[in-house]
Order: C-alpha cells, then sequence, then structure tokens
C-alpha cells in the first residue's frame, strides 16, 4: 500500500453509507407536498417568511413526470438568479426554490432527487447556496457526490452527508438567518 487515499473512492463510501440513513422515503408525493406546506405555513405565521398563505399556495405544485414520479416544486427553478421569477421570500430579504422529485412505485415512494437554492441579499459575500441531490446514474454519483452543496459557485461543489428536503427547508426557513447588524471585531 502506498498511503494514498482514492478521494472519489471514499467519498462514495461515505455517500452510500449515510444515504441509506437518511429518510429519504415518505408516505407519497402528496403527504411530502402537505408537509411542506405546513412548514410553509408555519414560518409565515410565525414571522419568518414574508410569502403570504394564498401565495404559498400558489407556488407550492405537484405535477406528475410519469406514471411514477411526481415533481413537487416550490417557486420555478432560477439558475439565472432573477429576483422576478416566482419564489419564497424570507423576511431579512433572502428568497429561495426548490424542486423535488418522488418516485412513487407500488405502495412505497421515494425522494429520488431534488434541489433546493437559496440566495441571499446583494451586500452578502455568498451570493446563493444550493444543495442537490442528483438522480440515481447522474455522473457525480461516480465522485461520490450525488448530494453536494454548491457554495455560491455552479461549478464548485462540495460533498456533503445527505439531507432530507424536510431538513434542508428548515435550515433555510430558520437556520440561515443573517445578522440583524455586523458583528463587531
Amino acid at each position: 500500500m502506498d498511503g494514498k487515499i482514492n478521494w472519489e473512492n471514499f467519498c462514495e463510501q461515505i455517500q452510500q453509507r449515510t444515504l441509506h440513513s437518511t429518510p429519504l422515503a415518505v408516505k407519497s408525493a402528496k403527504s411530502l407536498r402537505a408537509e411542506i406546506f405546513k412548514c410553509l405555513t408555519s414560518a409565515y405565521n410565525e414571522g419568518f417568511l414574508n410569502t403570504k398563505i394564498h401565495e404559498i399556495h400558489s407556488l407550492l405544485k405537484m405535477t406528475p413526470q410519469s406514471k411514477e414520479i411526481i415533481e413537487i416544486t416550490g417557486g420555478q427553478r432560477n439558475f439565472k438568479r432573477v429576483r422576478e421569477t416566482p419564489h419564497f421570500e424570507r423576511t431579512d430579504g433572502c428568497w429561495f426554490d426548490f424542486a423535488i422529485l418522488v418516485n412513487q412505485k407500488d405502495k412505497s415512494a421515494e425522494v429520488m432527487g431534488f434541489t433546493f437554492e437559496i440566495r441571499f441579499v446583494d451586500d452578502n459575500p455568498i451570493k446563493f447556496l444550493r444543495f442537490d441531490l442528483n438522480l440515481p446514474e447522474h455522473n457525480n454519483q461516480d465522485k461520490g457526490k450525488r448530494f453536494h452543496i454548491h457554495p455560491g459557485y455552479d461549478e464548485f461543489m462540495i460533498h456533503s452527508p445527505p439531507m432530507s428536503p424536510l431538513e434542508i427547508l428548515h435550515l433555510f426557513l430558520y437556520d440561515l438567518y443573517l445578522p440583524i447588524r455586523p458583528r463587531s471585531s
């Protein structure tokens, strides 16, 4: 053994291990959408989300992609990061959208892939943060990066342990808040 680590193989092994412990199984796409709706309306009622309840209704959609695949979208995908594209907006001015693919075959359902992206206010040094779970067999899976994060650059991705869609939504709504005033040194 030459003491060198094959990082892609190492990341793939870690990702496979953590994927099995991440709750990607859901009752159905409809029940996942209901949980997301509940989370968004609670955030609005608690003063964390500017997007009003009737807007949440119109932004949160379920669209069949095939007989077994359902897409749940929150706003429209917006890789150009144009503020006028429909999205959810937090009370601090940050805004986000997401898309989730759910495979419903037989009586089981599982999240196959997703993308969640939050954009920060203009003066923040990091412009966006995107969480992706690529579809199985995507070329990122071979690199151990089926689940990864893009911290402000589309071309740059960091391996990350998988998170469920609801964990990421909670992170966007409650844990990535910008300080009211800058920290003093």
